[in-house]
């Protein structure tokens, strides 16, 4: 019996799905293909019928799952007032169920500072989905400046990614909830503060 027409994009779908669980889980290191290829339900031999490498792997599922999560937070601010869908994303950002589902959360967050060491396809893409994000907060920001609305996307970002990583280093649940709930409050102060200065 014939494949579906649809069947090779099906499954390179399921090998991208089941490697971005895994990576963001427990980083590209700790993932061979063997895992990937177990956890989507196929057999290791058929994975470089899809991809090159396992670096091309990795840079795929960053791009797949940047796409999905930059739509969800553009559906997510479009009901939102101009200006306030940075807030939103912090709000979003700093939870404790973005804490304890690394599998499913920022891949800045969980796989940055791994490809920051790294060459080739998944460092570029990885850098590719930081600006996307600067870009998107840009946008979103308050400030009535394009200097100013870069600003406060930049140090937002980079407190949000801090402040995750941090909350997820602490055993005590209830201090990385403090952690998470004090990076929120910095944060909204920083951009109030900033909304009265009129920049």
């Amino acid at each position: 019996m014939p494949w579906h027409k649809d069947h090779k994009a099906q499954t390179r779908q399921k090998i991208v799905d089941a490697a971005s669980a895994a990576f963001r889980a427990r980083g590209t290191s700790g993932v061979g293909l063997a895992d990937v290829m177990q956890q989507a339900g196929l057999t290791h031999g058929g994975f470089y019928a899809h991809f090159k490498s396992k670096d091309s792997l990795i840079a795929a599922t960053l791009k797949a799952v940047n796409d999905v999560r930059i739509a969800r937070f553009n559906e997510v601010v479009g009901e939102r007032p101009r200006g306030s869908g940075l807030d939103a994303a912090i709000d979003t950002y700093l939870t404790s169920r973005h804490r304890e589902h690394p599998e499913t959360g920022c891949t800045i967050a969980t796989l940055g500072s791994e490809l920051a060491r790294e060459q080739g396809g998944a460092r570029h893409q990885i850098g590719e989905n930081a600006r996307a994000w600067l870009r998107e907060f840009t946008e979103h920001a308050p400030a009535r400046t394009a200097i100013g609305r870069a600003r406060q996307a930049t140090g937002a970002f980079a407190a949000m990614i801090g402040g995750l990583i941090l909350a997820r280093t602490v055993e005590d649940p209830l201090e990385s909830d403090r952690i998470l709930a004090d990076v929120r409050a910095f944060l909204h102060v920083a951009l109030t503060q900033e909304r009265k200065s009129g920049e």
